[in-house]
């Protein structure tokens, strides 16, 4: 089940995330959450939640800091910076395919989440395939899922399929179009935002950078990262580089605050299984 984003723990996680060392004072979590309304109980209480399920850990005394397990999805997320660096160019027909082991309705939602988050999509059952124009190795894309919740049984082959390099019924399963849209409306969303945010007061500016900056950057990290010719690159790009300018303006607001805790602006919480 996935998270509000701006709820108390969603909150805390992405506030630790910020962090450069990934790690800060129960003192600052505080201050941070009472931007949002959270009471003192609150945040001490969401943070023993998050420390009993493994998400957050405490290395000494007052201090909190995100645990492997969110670390290697905040690392995730971070891919986002490397916008297009992250592909290269396709040959019509390259696919890559992931077979599940004992394909059926129970997987676990953290496996078919990491699928989705790869660009890959369900073709038959128990069957995802993806364009194979990601700048990794094969042996690289299985490190990177395994990270974030692929099931080590999971076979990632490449291959062609025969007759068609371009099956339709494969290609409706990213809704192109929509993706497409998606990209232009986001830029303006961002460009309305960035325009309004120096006359907002300073608390509704930082919850404002904090909601539609994490919408944003997880939009970007989850991105199927389709093709030219599939997509509109330059659509994309457009919005990576969008939300590049956007995150710097969000810090610069951030640091307005004078609370040395909130110098960076959060980054987004995945939506995944609790």
């Amino acid at each position: 089940m996935s998270r509000e984003r701006n709820s108390p723990g969603a909150v805390i996680l992405d506030m630790l995330r910020s962090a450069r060392s990934r790690q800060r004072s129960a003192r600052s979590l505080i201050a941070a959450g009472a931007l949002f309304g959270f009471s003192e109980n609150t945040v001490r209480v969401t943070l023993s939640r998050l420390a009993s399920r493994g998400l957050v850990e405490s290395p000494a005394r007052g201090l909190y800091r995100l645990s492997e397990q969110t670390d290697a999805l905040n690392d995730f997320v971070e891919r986002w910076r490397l916008g297009e660096a992250r592909t290269r160019p396709w040959r019509r027909g390259a696919w890559l395919f992931a077979h599940l082991a004992t394909p059926g309705a129970n997987e676990p939602a953290t496996l078919l989440w990491a699928l989705d988050a790869l660009g890959f999509r369900e073709i038959r059952r128990g069957l995802f395939a993806r364009p194979d124009n990601l700048a990794m190795t094969t042996a690289e894309l299985r490190t990177l899922g395994q990270s974030i919740g692929l099931a080590s049984d999971v076979l990632l082959l490449a291959g062609e399929p025969e007759g068609d390099p371009l099956p339709a019924a494969w290609l409706e399963a990213w809704q192109p179009e929509t993706l497409n849209a998606d990209y232009a409306n986001a830029v303006q969303r961002l460009a309305r935002s960035a325009a309004r945010l120096p006359q907002l007061p300073a608390a509704e500016a930082c919850l404002e950078c904090f909601s539609l900056g994490g919408e944003m950057i997880h939009r970007l990290a989850k991105d199927p990262l389709l093709p030219d010719g599939l997509v509109d690159t330059q659509a994309r790009e457009a919005l990576w580089r969008a939300m590049l300018a956007y995150d710097v303006q969000g810090k610069e607001i951030w640091a307005a605050g004078k609370e040395e805790a909130l110098r960076r602006m959060p980054r987004p919480q995945l939506a995944t299984a609790s």
